[in-house]
């Protein structure tokens, strides 16, 4: 099938993409789940007083707000969802799509992937790849998000790194792992944190993607390719409003 642009990753950066090309665009998305380096990563994110410059990732904000997603600064990525994979529906988004190649032809390329019904191959004029790379990475972490309603509660050791995350006894944790740590050895870096927490606390989640804190630069255009990592953004809606600009002022 023929698109005008394919793009890698369902993330909140792609789904600003998609907001401005519409269906001209293809989604390609190994995970079950969209806006997963966010929402599946409790990558709370900051900066949320920054000013958003398009109208979609405007209207998102209010969205948000009507879900009563926001606890002054905080923010509550569950209430999130919901309005966010709204942006989605009826687009051009496959899920568990497994990206095999990406190969340069006459007028643009040609991405294979494989999912639950094998092998499909799609071309485009242009291929934007909104999600991570190892040579991208300066640092991640593996969240997890604990509680207690004792209100003599011990104070949680000091050279955790936390945030306030949602409502006001959720505390997130932000376990950091070695660059080229698997799933498996992060979660043995959380169990062996949880170890160390005071017992009034109970551990509500352990995320079950990577936060991760990319390299300045972005967005870059190599071999062809442009490199728009969503991760890369304050949160959320910065990394929508990225993706909408971009589309609107790209070329194709």
């Amino acid at each position: 099938m023929n698109y005008d642009v394919i793009v890698i990753g369902a993330t909140f950066a792609a789904a600003g993409l998609v907001q401005a090309y519409g269906d001209k665009c293809l989604v390609l998305e190994r995970r079950p789940q969209a806006g997963y380096e966010f929402l599946n990563a409790a990558k709370f994110g900051t900066d949320y007083d920054k000013a958003l410059a398009s109208d979609e990732a405007k209207a998102l904000y209010a969205k948000f707000v009507e879900k009563n997603a926001f606890d002054g600064e905080r923010i509550c990525l569950f209430d999130c969802a919901g309005p966010f994979y709204s942006l989605l529906e009826g687009k051009n988004v496959l899920l568990n799509m497994e990206i095999v190649s990406v190969e340069k032809i006459d007028g643009g390329f040609e991405v294979t992937a494989h999912g639950v019904s094998g092998y499909r191959t799609f071309t485009a004029k242009k291929v934007i790849d909104t999600t991570v790379h190892n040579d991208m990475v300066e640092a991640k972490t593996l969240n997890l998000l604990v509680n207690t309603d004792e209100e003599n509660a011990a104070a949680l050791p000091a050279d955790l790194k936390t945030e306030k995350w949602g409502y006001e006894e959720d505390i997130l944790i932000k376990c950091a792992v070695a660059a080229n740590d698997g799933y498996i050895e992060a979660r043995r870096a959380v169990a062996a944190l949880i170890d160390t927490l005071p017992a009034e606390y109970r551990v509500a989640f352990v995320a079950d993607c990577f936060d991760y804190e990319v390299k300045s630069g972005y967005p870059v255009e190599k071999d062809g390719i442009v490199y728009m990592p969503s991760c890369a953004y304050k949160n959320p809606l910065l990394a929508f409003d990225a993706g909408v600009l971009y589309a609107k002022g790209g070329v194709l």
